[in-house]
């Protein structure tokens, strides 16, 4: 009766202290949870100041790479370095400014001017569509009730256009105040950028033992390869939507060729979400010209879209992130449905670095349960240190 009431009392404390381990990591998972949320624009910095560093670093280890002169090793400072390519972005910013800006400047000075124009014209080709939509759908004999429905939600869709545009155009705006982080996130970048072995030592040096420092060594290369592969990828498509969509809609005769291309390369930044937004701008400024010019502008961006989803970012991206389309579509909207755009622009890293660290669990794990047979004195010597391989003699 002793020993089943010792036992009872045993089992209640060690349910006990589950139970309460259980509570506690809950709430600090909650406190955890309530101080991201309330710092998410800190957060958000710091994440957009890292993807700054992964964008520059190959340049920052160009200018890094040593110089042979009379037998003796120059090598820039990787401080003076990072000045390098801050003075060579600035340049390249300044000319490219200097020779695009005159042409974005004045359509946007038309755009401007011509808005109201541009509204009523583009009203006027969404009636006379309809207009032609009602005049087809008799030629084609379809029922009476079936005509007013369409017509009727064709009506609809052309009066929810303009607060589209208006929408689109109100949430753009709200970014402004957002400009000054591109003063605070390259003065972040450059010391992530200047300290980032030093960061790493530190952290690494944390772990108790060396088998886990240097299995946490691999995983900070695998994710730092990881995240450079999407931010590149990210950028040269950025880029390569945005010509071919300018040459495209400049070919096409589009109102503000320029300026749309520029808006659409901008919106590729974000997976899924942007290439639609953007399409849906070169469409509606299409329209204030004419339906067929809308149609070919939508025929072209479409086809575009497709070159570039099975063809091109394709081969950007290579085997820098290996991940199932399924994946990356379910990522892409499970972000959405977390963070907005936002969460859209970090889903796909995000899910790639879980990726990455659970292949390294999974291979740590696999190397703890690893069997080495040796010699029956180093035996009891590893079982006295205690590592986590079992190593067992011969014959056992």
């Amino acid at each position: 009766m002793t020993e089943r009431t010792f036992e009872n009392n045993r089992q209640i404390r060690i349910w006990t202290q589950v139970i309460l381990r259980v509570i506690v990591i809950l709430l600090l998972l909650l406190g955890v949870g309530w101080l991201l949320v309330q710092l998410k624009t800190v957060l958000l910095l710091l994440v957009l100041s890292i993807f700054f560093c992964y964008l520059i670093a190959p340049a920052v280890r160009l200018f890094q790479q040593p110089v042979y002169v009379g037998g003796h090793e120059l090598r820039l400072p990787r401080s003076l370095a990072i000045v390098a390519v801050y003075v060579l972005i600035g340049a390249a910013l300044y000319f490219g400014t200097k020779l695009l800006w005159p042409q974005l400047s004045d359509q946007i000075a038309d755009l401007r001017r011509n808005w109201d124009s541009y509204v009523r014209s583009g009203s006027d080709t969404a009636n006379n569509f309809i207009t032609g939509a009602n005049t087809w759908m008799r030629r084609l004999r379809i029922p009476p009730q079936w005509q007013g429905y369409i017509t009727e939600r064709l009506g609809e869709l052309a009066k929810s256009s303009v607060p589209l545009i208006e929408t689109f155009v109100t949430s753009f705006v709200s970014f402004v105040p957002y400009l000054t982080w591109l003063i605070v996130v390259p003065i972040l970048s450059f010391f992530l950028l200047r300290d980032a072995e030093s960061f790493e030592a530190t952290a690494i040096a944390l772990l108790p033992d060396e088998r886990l420092r240097k299995r946490a060594h691999w995983l900070l290369l695998d994710v730092s390869k990881t995240i450079a592969a999407y931010i590149r990828a990210q950028i040269t498509s950025c880029a390569v939507v945005g010509i071919l969509s300018t040459i495209g809609l400049y070919l096409l005769q589009e109102p503000y060729a320029a300026l749309v291309g520029s808006l659409i390369a901008v919106c590729e930044f974000f997976p899924m979400v942007g290439p639609l937004i953007g399409m849906s701008v070169a469409f509606l400024v299409a329209l204030t010209i004419s339906f067929k010019t809308a149609l070919a502008v939508a025929l072209f961006l479409i086809v575009l879209r497709i070159a570039q989803d099975y063809f091109i970012y394709p081969r950007i991206v290579g085997h820098g992130i290996k991940m199932h389309p399924l994946l990356v579509i379910l990522a892409i909207f499970g972000g959405a449905e977390v963070g907005g755009l936002v969460g859209v622009f970090f889903a796909i890293p995000t899910v790639a670095m879980l990726l990455v660290a659970y292949h390294h669990y999974l291979a740590y794990r696999g190397i703890q349960n690893l069997k080495i047979v040796v010699s029956p004195e180093t035996a009891e010597r590893v079982a006295e240190v205690g590592l986590g391989t079992d190593v067992v003699a011969p014959g056992d």
